[in-house]
C-alpha cells in the first residue's frame, strides 16, 4: 500500500481526517489541559465551543474525554457534563456514586435464593409470585410456548408407546 487508492473508503477517510488533523497542526489535549489550568476562566472558554458543538450538532465525545484526561491530571475530579440537548453544559465534580463499596459488591439475588432450602414444592400462589418477580410478559409467554412443546412430546411418546 503505497498509494490512497490502495486503501477502501472507510481507511481513506480515517487516513484523510489524520491528514487534516497534522496540516492544522492543533494539539487540542494541550489547549484543553491550558484551559484546565485556568481555571473558570478556561473553563468559560470551553463551555463556550461545547455549546456551539451542541447546536451545531456536532459530537462532543472527544472534548468530553478530553476533558476527563485534564482533570485526571490535575487531580480535580471534575468532569464535563449536561450534553445533552437540552441541558447546560458545565464543567462541575463529577457525581459521587451513590452507592457505598459493600453495595456494589453485593451480588443481585438469584432466583433460587427466593426458595428455602430442602422444600419440595410450592404453592400455586408461591410459584406466580415468583414468576411476577423474575420474569417479563414475553419470557413467561416464551415459557409457557415451551412447556406446551414439552408435554405434546410426552404425550406423542405415550401414544406412540
Amino acid at each position: 500500500m503505497n498509494t490512497i487508492n490502495d486503501l477502501n473508503k472507510a481507511q481513506a477517510t480515517l487516513y484523510r481526517s489524520y491528514i487534516k488533523a497534522n496540516q492544522m497542526d492543533v494539539n487540542q489535549q494541550a489547549k484543553i489541559d491550558a484551559y484546565m489550568d485556568q481555571g473558570k476562566e478556561g473553563h468559560a472558554e470551553i463551555l463556550g465551543i461545547v455549546e456551539l458543538m451542541k447546536v451545531n450538532n456536532e459530537s462532543t465525545a472527544k472534548i468530553k474525554t478530553q476533558v476527563s484526561r485534564a482533570s485526571s491530571k490535575q487531580k480535580s475530579g471534575l468532569s464535563l457534563q449536561g450534553l445533552g440537548k437540552d441541558n447546560v453544559a458545565v464543567i462541575a465534580p463529577k457525581q459521587a456514586n451513590t452507592k457505598d463499596k459493600q453495595e456494589v459488591a453485593e451480588k443481585a439475588p438469584k432466583p433460587e435464593d427466593s426458595v428455602e432450602a430442602n422444600t419440595k414444592s410450592i404453592t400455586h400462589e408461591q410459584a406466580w409470585e415468583f414468576v411476577e418477580k423474575y420474569f417479563t410478559l414475553d419470557e413467561v409467554e416464551a415459557l409457557r410456548g415451551a412447556v406446551k412443546a414439552r408435554v405434546a412430546e410426552k404425550v406423542k411418546k405415550i401414544i406412540a408407546a
